[in-house]
Formats: structure tokens, C-alpha cells, sequence
């Protein structure tokens, strides 16, 4: 999965309402960023530094992230303590993550 992709994916979400709800899984809430806000978010949370391989996308408003890795697979993480083994697999792709949101 690369930024590019995670944008149009996210605007085809927003643009069919999906933007903050919540979710059938655990973190229980979801967020969405907007997708030209994607690339300096990333930068700002240091996700290159502190969890390699992940790209988010989204939170939960209460310190978690919304993760996809490069392989598609969806998670959650912390952002106190970030870091690769710290994530929490919710899904094995975004369209089974969209499944579990609610508009």
C-alpha cells in the first residue's frame, strides 16, 4: 500500500460519508484523515522513525492511529510507546475495515 492509493481510497470513503463513526472493532471509533493532510501527518507522527512499514490513515481521537501496513493488512496503534510490535491487527485489507465502520 502506498500513500497515493491510501489517498483515493480514503476520498471514495469521505465521499460516500464515512468520516468519523463507529467501529465494530476495537478502537471502537474511528477518524479519517483527509487525504491531502496524509503525507505530513505521517511526517509529523514519525512513523518512518518509530514504526517502519506503517502509513496511517486515520484515529480513533483517543491516542491511537489507524494503520495500514505495506501489505494491506489494517491496525491500530498506540501513539505513546509507537512501535511495529505494538500494533493491533483489525483487519486484513481496508475494504474488511470499511466493513466494520458505520457513517
Amino acid at each position: 500500500m502506498n500513500i497515493e492509493a491510501l489517498r483515493q481510497v480514503l476520498q471514495l470513503w469521505i465521499d460516500e460519508g464515512f468520516v468519523e463513526g463507529e467501529l465494530m472493532v476495537a478502537p471502537d471509533w474511528y477518524v479519517l484523515w483527509h487525504p491531502e493532510d496524509i503525507e505530513e501527518i505521517n511526517e509529523d507522527c514519525q512513523l518512518s522513525e518509530y514504526a517502519q512499514g506503517f502509513i496511517t490513515f486515520g484515529g480513533n481521537g483517543g491516542g491511537e492511529l489507524l494503520v495500514v501496513n505495506l501489505h494491506g493488512g489494517v491496525f491500530y496503534l498506540p501513539i505513546i510507546g509507537m512501535a511495529p510490535d505494538t500494533a493491533v491487527k483489525i483487519a486484513n485489507n481496508l475494504q474488511e475495515f470499511k466493513g466494520y465502520m458505520q457513517p
